[in-house]
């Protein structure tokens, strides 16, 4: 539920949304109109095309779609009923597919009113009471009802989308006058929400005592960047946190987490004679409670690494780079611009050694699935983390 008010210090609500669950949506289709059978709740397209990696690709020279019975259909903002869809025969049309047992199922449809444009750009401004935004290129858009609106994988509705958000829109109509007809956003976190208390630590062991341990001169990604943190920082675990040694490619348990030299008084004698320094970790928190812990010897170059989100396209055990996913509708965070930056092409990433995280617990490889909206933290090809969103 969201609360807006008109003033910042008025204590008078002037509008409430209700969000329930938001639909995943498999595929985001558009072709043109050819069919409508209303007693079966069926369309059929010509020159069906499907949005990836931020362009139309062909997919069929003719489809069948299957509408749910729930269908929102809409032209120019107005909704349509299905027995006149008939009358927009040869017209363009834009499909937010779902699954149903593995078939696409039309969630929502919006047939185009006039001429086609797309922008990738930054939402700078929202104008709620004209329903439109200012594009960073100072364009205005306008959008409605039937926008369809898509975050994270999911169709969500209009209050969910929030000034600085990077996106794709694919709006109708000619010269200054545009009305979105998809705004599909770019933005990606760690955490689904601004009340979400999982946090990604990168630093130096400096203590580990049985339930435990310090962190100093550590890193802490913020906003898709590694923020340094010269000071110390309490973490604690427990007997579900999982360990895991990048140096053995092994998992560990927790004794052996405290009990092992992973971290050491570099001044003592003991280390001195051994050689022994303290190593390096990734964790994967809720709040101050470790997920998941990786470790190695040497800290890497956080300079290096990127972040990048996307949507599962395979998975495969590649005889020569190992357990490998590909990304499609990738981008990537750009701290020079400060935005994400879409890529043209699907991305490749190693995962044989990355913590693979989803709803708060380690999951295998095997569980990573085509479909699944991921963020990642990668090292060019390798990737450190993988959270399954």
């Amino acid at each position: 539920m969201r609360f807006f008010f008109d003033e910042a210090d008025s204590t008078i609500i002037s509008r409430i949304s209700i969000q329930g669950d938001s639909i995943k949506v498999k595929a985001l289709y558009r072709g043109t109109l050819q069919v409508t059978d209303k007693s079966y709740g069926r369309i059929t397209l010509n020159d069906v095309k499907v949005l990836t990696d931020g362009t139309w690709k062909d997919v069929e020279s003719v489809m069948q779609f299957q509408l749910s019975d729930d269908v929102g259909i809409f032209t120019a903002g107005s909704k349509i009923p299905l027995n006149n869809l008939k009358y927009f025969r040869g017209k363009t049309a834009y499909l937010a597919a779902r699954d149903f047992f593995g078939k696409d199922r039309i969630y929502k449809m919006v047939i185009k009113n006039q001429s086609e444009i797309m922008i990738s750009d930054k939402i700078e401004d929202i104008n709620w009471y004209f329903g439109a935004f200012e594009l960073s290129n100072k364009k205005n858009i306008s959008f409605n009802d039937g926008t369809i609106f898509i975050k994270n994988g999911r169709i969500i509705d209009k209050y969910s989308i929030n000034p600085d958000s990077d996106a794709l829109i694919v709006a109708d109509g000619r010269g200054s006058q545009n009305t979105a007809d998809v705004v599909y956003v770019y933005n990606e976190a760690i955490n689904n929400s601004n009340i979400g208390q999982n946090f990604l630590f990168a630093g130096r062991l400096d203590e580990i005592v049985e339930n435990q341990l310090t962190l100093t001169d550590f890193f802490i990604l913020n906003r898709n960047e590694w923020e340094s943190f010269d000071e110390d920082k309490k973490l604690y675990f427990d007997d579900d946190t999982y360990f895991y040694d990048l140096e053995e490619k092994k998992e560990i348990s927790r004794k052996e987490f405290y009990s092992k030299d992973y971290a050491v008084d570099e001044k003592s004698d003991y280390a001195k004679d051994k050689g022994l320094k303290d190593w390096y970790g990734y964790m994967y928190t809720d709040g101050d409670r470790i997920v998941a812990v990786a470790v190695k010897k040497r800290m890497d170059s956080l300079l290096r690494q990127r972040i990048t989100a996307g949507t599962v396209e395979s998975v495969e055990d590649d005889p020569m780079t190992g357990i490998t996913i590909t990304v499609k509708d990738a981008r990537d965070w750009s701290s020079r611009k400060n935005q994400w930056m879409p890529k043209n092409q699907p991305v490749r990433m190693g995962i044989d050694t990355a913590l693979v995280i989803k709803e708060n617990n380690i999951i295998s490889y095997q569980d990573v699935k085509p479909g699944d909206i991921v963020y990642s933290v990668r090292d060019d090809f390798y990737c450190k983390i993988l959270l399954i969103k």
